[in-house]
């Protein structure tokens, strides 16, 4: 049965149909959401503080390597699980990101818009990386962390135009697998 448009709402008239339905991804449910979200924002502002916006807020889906969707906010509105909290994470933003892997590689993207390489900190772990970034206006963090080892050593990093590329080498299954001992 098909529900009754609303004439005010361009998302019930959807361009893609029932087509992300089979994505587990309810495009009604997040956009009422988003609704409540900037509603309250422009309710109550950030009452109690002289500091007045920009408040940043924005959301990525993608379908995953398991096929699974991912859905990932960025931004310096606290994402309100229970309804909106009245407190912006200071002014530090999260970026957006990307992040791919292969059987042997892992493969991030960070936009970090308005930030030299200078001003950008990364750090990498055995099993997460970090990126802060700190511009006069902008300030960023993002930190990663991987199910698996990835090899610090082999990391390489390039920044053009705003964005940061990370490659890192994931630790080979046969380095996981431990050493062969012969029995004597």
């Amino acid at each position: 049965m098909v529900g009754k448009r609303n004439k005010d709402d361009d998302w019930d008239d959807s361009f893609f149909g029932d087509f992300f339905d089979d994505f587990g991804f309810d495009f009604k449910r997040m956009n009422e959401k988003m609704q409540r979200i900037f509603e309250n924002l422009m309710k109550e502002g950030n009452q109690g503080s002289d500091e007045k916006g920009p408040f940043v807020y924005g959301f990525s889906y993608r379908v995953g390597p398991d096929g699974r969707p991912q859905f990932q906010e960025f931004g310096n509105v606290p994402s309100g699980r229970r309804g909106y909290t009245n407190q912006l994470e200071s002014d530090t933003r999260e970026p957006m990101t990307d992040f791919n892997e292969d059987k042997d590689k892992v493969y991030v993207t960070v936009e970090l818009p308005g930030v030299s390489k200078e001003n950008i900190d990364l750090k990498i772990s055995e099993r997460n990386i970090t990126v802060d970034a700190k511009e006069e206006e902008r300030k960023y963090h993002k930190s990663i962390d991987f199910p698996y080892r990835i090899l610090t050593e082999s990391a390489t990093a390039k920044f053009k135009n705003g964005i940061l590329d990370v490659v890192v080498s994931k630790e080979s299954s046969a380095s996981m697998s431990g050493k062969s001992v012969k029995i004597e």
